[in-house]
């Protein structure tokens, strides 16, 4: 915890220096307590260089930023710009420290500070202290994916360590200048680079070149080389080289108890696994590198969960596979979508074909948007690719297949209004369609109970009483005696009542001349009692009879209720099922099924009421209507 303090009471020195802040930039503001000031310059140089080496990230900021202004100044008093550049050097990775608490360090690199630096010790040709500016800006560059712009700074600062014969600075910046090529592509020459540098750890040099190091601190640089070693392999797809290179990574890590660096084995050891199809295993090691306790940025675990997912479409685990992926572009997008491997253009491709299939073109659109955000940040700048998929698509065809989306999607937005109009225009017919059917089933109701109450008292007439002689000829629904007083007309009458009496009528093939024949006339006399009586031609004459017939059995008989319209038909003497039904309408008004569910219907709930007697379940008839 720093603690920070008000300063109520501002002490400036008079010394001998006659040099000011203000002549002096990006040095703070606050004014040299004494405290510090009266100390000489060995003292406070050791002073300084003590404090900020022990520890950092505990240090008080404020005091090392006011022992370094006063080093500045009094360095610069006597013209030991050498010492100036080192104060600098030290206050630059002061601010740019994380230190949290301080009031000098924001959490981002001071930029003018260090150009300040580059330009005072070029100047003063000073260069020792130019070569590990360069080393900071490369560095930050390539922290802010300028890689680029880091290599270049990285070959310029290794030309300076060759001048100045500095061999620790030249070996750092190998190492440095290798990472760089490898991330930018040019993989060959960075691979060689690093296992350079590798081999003066392997064969002991480094004691030469780094000699204050020690072992233990050469050892766990050695892992941090094999580490990014395997994962170029890896990258590459030399697969059994980047296994190579990890055991070795595993042994250095299990000998310490580095869990960093087992860590980092887990992941990438998944990942080799994975590559080579052995999935089950790489699936478990996968697994619990995800699962474990140790502290892992987003951006990895995007990763690791796009080899999950890789696995999974590898065991045909498709729902699993999704899943996956899913989660590795979610991770991906909370990392700042700055880590860019060849597996997430493998995830991208995954999640387009998968919302193809859902033909949901939405999605389609936006994983093609990320397909070319990943062409333009990384493919432009591959030298060579691992497995295939940087190069599965280029930028001109991922542009077009989202320009004919984006078509479709409006097409399918214009089909979607009409279809919505269209909907409503359906929606209003079936309205109309709904009132007329209603208004039609009203008018049949309608027609049945008129029906229903014709047959009820033309029933209820034949079983109270015996039937009357002179009313055979009439019809149930039309109701007229003829009053004819000659002898032809008598003999003809009688003749039809015997006709209708008998049922002869359902009998088929009935000809107006064999019905003359069985009346004792001719068919001339009979055509036109019938016409004149009856109103209606022997044609319809018959048929009525045959309708009025049917209507009567169906009312009264549950088995002929059971009959079809074919067999109605013959039951009453016509050939043709369709002429009865024709013939059924015209009289009733209505369909034979229509009139039989209703009769059905009706004769269900007068069942349940009372006993099934003619003349109660009449009566019953007329009050359910």
């Amino acid at each position: 915890m720093i603690i920070k303090s008000h300063l109520f009471i501002i002490f400036f020195l008079c010394s001998f220096f006659s040099i000011s802040a203000q002549e002096l930039p990006y040095l703070s503001d606050i004014a040299v307590p004494d405290s510090i000031a009266i100390k000489s310059y060995p003292v406070l140089r050791t002073d300084f260089f003590a404090l900020f080496k022990e520890n950092i990230n505990s240090a008080d900021s404020l005091i090392l930023e006011l022992q370094a202004k006063e080093l500045i100044k009094r360095a610069t008093f006597s013209d030991n710009k050498s010492d100036v550049a080192k104060f600098y050097l030290t206050l630059l990775d002061l601010r740019n420290a994380d230190l949290s608490d301080s009031d000098f360090s924001n959490n981002y690199y001071d930029y003018d500070l260090l150009e300040y630096l580059l330009q005072f010790t070029q100047v003063n040709e000073l260069n020792a202290s130019y070569e590990a500016g360069l080393l900071r800006k490369a560095i930050n560059l390539y922290n802010n994916s300028k890689i680029k712009e880091a290599l270049t700074v990285a070959e310029k600062a290794y030309k300076f360590s060759e001048k100045t014969n500095n061999i620790s600075n030249k070996w750092l910046l190998k190492r440095l200048i290798g990472g760089f090529q490898v991330d930018y592509g040019n993989v060959i020459t960075g691979l060689q680079n690093l296992k350079e540098v590798e081999s003066i750890y392997v064969t002991g040099k480094v004691k030469e070149i780094h000699i204050y190091n020690t072992d233990f601190y050469n050892r766990g640089v050695l892992a941090e080389l094999r580490y990014s070693i395997a994962r170029t392999y890896f990258e590459i797809d030399s697969l059994d080289e980047a296994d190579d290179y990890i055991e070795k990574v595993k042994l250095y890590a299990e000998s310490v108890g580095d869990k960093d660096h087992l860590d980092s084995y887990l992941g990438l050891k998944a990942g080799i696994l994975i590559k080579q199809k052995r999935y089950i295993e790489g699936l478990e090691i996968t697994n619990q590198y995800i699962s474990n306790d140790y502290e892992k940025g987003d951006d990895e675990l995007s990763h690791s969960y796009a080899m999950q997912g890789i696995a999974y479409e590898g065991l045909n685990l498709d729902e699993k596979a999704t899943t996956s992926f899913l989660t590795a572009d979610s991770l991906f997008v909370v990392a700042g979508a700055d880590y860019y491997f060849d597996e997430l253009k493998y995830t991208f491709n995954y999640l387009l074909n998968h919302y193809k299939k859902e033909a949901n073109t939405n999605k389609q659109i936006e994983y093609l948007n990320k397909m070319i955000s990943y062409e333009e940040s990384v493919g432009s700048i591959k030298e060579s690719v691992s497995n295939g998929v940087s190069t599965m698509y280029t930028i001109p065809e991922l542009t077009a297949e989202k320009e004919f989306l984006i078509r479709k999607l409006e097409k399918e937005k214009f089909t979607s209004n009409a279809g919505v109009i269209l909907f409503l225009i359906l929606s209003c017919i079936g309205v109309v369609v709904a009132i007329f059917q209603y208004r039609k089933k009203l008018i049949y109701k309608k027609r049945f109970d008129n029906l229903k109450v014709t047959l009820e008292k033309r029933f209820k007439n034949e079983v109270s009483s015996s039937i009357n002689t002179t009313s055979t000829s009439e019809t149930i629904i039309k109701s007229s005696s003829p009053q004819l007083k000659s002898t032809q007309t008598d003999k003809i009458k009688a003749g039809l009542k015997t006709f209708e009496e008998t049922l002869m009528f359902t009998e088929e093939n009935i000809t107006l001349k064999s019905l003359a024949l069985q009346v004792g006339t001719n068919s001339s006399y009979l055509s036109k009692y019938i016409n004149d009586k009856k109103s209606e031609n022997f044609s319809v004459y018959i048929n009525d009879l045959r309708i009025n017939h049917i209507l009567k059995l169906l009312y009264s008989s549950e088995k002929i209720r059971s009959y079809t319209v074919s067999a109605l038909a013959k039951e009453v003497g016509f050939s043709n099922p369709k002429s009865f039904s024709n013939h059924f309408k015209r009289i009733t008004g209505l369909s034979v099924t229509y009139f039989i569910k209703n009769l059905e219907d009706i004769k269900e709930v007068s069942a349940k009421e009372k006993g099934d007697s003619v003349i109660d379940f009449l009566e019953r008839i007329n009050k359910t209507g």
